[in-house]
């Protein structure tokens, strides 16, 4: 068995909704492990459409690696690749820049632009030819990642996060100690001022 983060993207909103449904009756349920329907928005965010049934398989998003997955490239992640903010993505040419076509995280994207949806699954297979053939006959396409590749480059990016955010916190300090520094010496100027003046 060979474990796999896939997406699955199709022409249509509608047909993922589908497919979802009937993936969990088919013959390709038994190899998935977690899966949520996911939505990008004009905003280039990432969201589990509310109120619906997003899971099939074993496990669904929200105690899964893909339940990681989605928060993870929803939050300050998906910032870090350009996605929110008002940001538009341009997956094609983003996944053509040189320092980012090895990224899993980024090529897994590509299937999801802005106003569109699709099937984030978590799959362990002997073969790639079922999940295949299931997306094939609805008009899919599955774009597929080692898992291991996936969970090192959410582990490189929490600690690239981390760094950031350590490097925020020692530029702060050092801001507001030279900010406390600077009223040290103006308060030490208006007494001195004060004591003279007298």
């Amino acid at each position: 068995m060979t474990e796999y983060v896939a997406v699955v993207s199709f022409p249509e909103n509608a047909t993922t909704y589908q497919a979802l449904s009937e993936l969990k009756g088919s013959a390709v349920a038994s190899e998935v492990v977690a899966s949520a329907l996911v939505e990008r928005a004009a905003d280039g965010t990432l969201s589990v459409p509310e109120g619906g049934d997003a899971g099939a398989g074993a496990g669904t998003a929200g105690g899964s690696l893909i339940g990681l997955l989605v928060g993870a490239l929803g939050g300050p992640l998906g910032l870090l690749f350009g996605w929110g903010a008002g940001a538009l993505i341009g997956s094609a040419v983003d996944a053509d820049r040189g320092d980012t076509q090895d990224s899993a995280l980024l090529s897994l994207s590509t299937l999801i632009p802005a106003g569109r949806n699709a099937l984030v699954l978590e799959v362990s297979e002997d073969s790639p030819e079922a999940l295949d053939a299931f997306a094939s006959a609805r008009g899919g396409q599955v774009l597929r990642r080692p898992l291991d590749d996936v969970l090192a480059e959410l582990e490189a990016q929490e600690e690239a996060a981390q760094a950031a955010q350590d490097a925020a916190n020692d530029k702060l300090r050092e801001q507001k100690k030279a900010e406390r520094s600077e009223k040290r010496e103006e308060r030490i100027a208006r007494l001195k001022a004060a004591f003279h003046g007298n």
